[in-house]
């Protein structure tokens, strides 16, 4: 959803605001590594135009950092199954981005050198955008999936309680080593939640066709949304998708399920819970990379020369991400002003350095 235009916006450069993140969760006794981590991942969905999944999240994990609710240094243990190429992960209640980004190390680790890599995560919690892990395993030439549950928002098809997360579904695909990787990432609800705490934070509404309140009925108030429920992508199919996503990084991780996921921003003490599945695999295991690269650069040029209609443009998922990415580092990322003072405040009270428009 794009800011209103009665919102006020600053900009802040990229560097300051992965240094600021970084110093802010170092004061909250995070490691360095840990914190530099979590930076790049909000950073960079901020930098892609994924600003409900950025540092507008901090303030939420600087709660729950203080509350207890996570594990400043967490002790993440790695458990191998009964096949080689498999492993469970328990995250210790640390921070989502810090689990999420060892996991996939060890998914890309176990595809180099077993062909495909399955790692299953429990005991995490929010990892934001699941795009950025995606996109550094494609980096690395491996096709990446990535899975999280999270706050139950979407109710079963004909129901009007919550029970699933958004759940959302992430792919990264690698394109050679001087392209860009293809990233698909997508919520299985109609919009992710994100957006409907960020209306509600900007007291904005929301478009109809986006939720429901607790009584079932359509609503644009996005108070009522969250008190009631989002409603899947493509009814029953979104339904179905937002399943398979709850039994692999839920059911078969051994993490929260459903309601068992709790609501981070109701309680900043108790784990949340959250599940994390991740797979990848080795495209070189079917032939020759430079022959998988040169077919999908094939299917890219047909795809775009497919007649458009009237007004509009063919884009391959994660394009748009990649033109905001690069205007990012020219003229900083853009933020609420009301976020931007909301971080300064958190600062002050670590007697920080602040942020400064650039």
């Amino acid at each position: 959803m794009a800011p209103s235009p009665h919102v006020a916006m600053i900009h802040v450069s990229v560097e300051q605001l992965t240094q600021f993140t970084v110093q802010l969760l170092e004061s909250l006794d995070v490691p360095s590594g840990d914190a530099a981590i979590t930076a790049q991942v909000l950073v960079q969905a901020d930098m892609t135009g994924r600003h409900t999944h950025g540092v507008n999240r901090l303030p939420l994990y600087v709660a729950r950092l203080r509350g207890g609710g996570i594990e400043s240094r967490p002790d993440i243990r790695t458990q191998s199954a009964m096949f080689p190429a498999l492993l469970s992960v328990d995250g210790g209640n640390g921070l989502g981005p810090v689990v999420a980004w060892r996991a996939v190390e060890q998914a890309v680790r176990l595809s180099e050198q077993y062909g495909v890599g399955m790692v299953a995560v429990k005991r995490s919690n929010h990892a934001g955008a699941l795009s950025v892990y995606c996109e550094e395993g494609a980096r690395q030439g491996h096709i990446v999936m990535a899975l999280t549950n999270s706050t139950p928002a979407i109710p079963p098809w004909g129901g009007r309680s919550p029970f699933f997360g958004t759940n959302p579904i992430a792919y990264g695909i690698p394109r050679g080593p001087n392209t860009p990787p293809l990233v698909v990432d997508l919520a299985t609800s109609v919009v992710a939640r994100g957006h409907i705490i960020e209306a509600a934070r900007l007291r904005q509404p929301i478009p109809e066709g986006w939720a429901i309140d607790e009584q079932g009925s359509p609503t644009t108030d996005p108070e009522a949304a969250l008190s009631g429920a989002v409603l899947p992508m493509a009814g029953p199919k979104g339904y179905a998708l937002a399943l398979i996503v709850e039994i692999l990084s839920g059911v078969l991780t051994g993490a929260g399920v459903g309601t068992g996921v709790k609501n981070p921003y109701n309680d900043f003490h108790g784990e949340a819970n959250v599940g994390h599945f991740f797979w990848a695999f080795n495209p070189k295991g079917f032939g020759y990379l430079e022959t998988f690269y040169e077919r999908l650069t094939a299917m890219e040029e047909a795809i775009h020369n497919v007649p458009t209609m009237p007004n509009r443009t063919i884009r391959l998922p994660g394009d748009r991400g990649w033109d905001k990415r690069q205007r990012a580092y020219h003229e900083g990322i853009s933020m609420d002003l009301a976020l931007f003072r909301e971080l300064n405040g958190l600062a002050t009270e670590q007697g920080l350095p602040l942020l400064s428009p650039c």
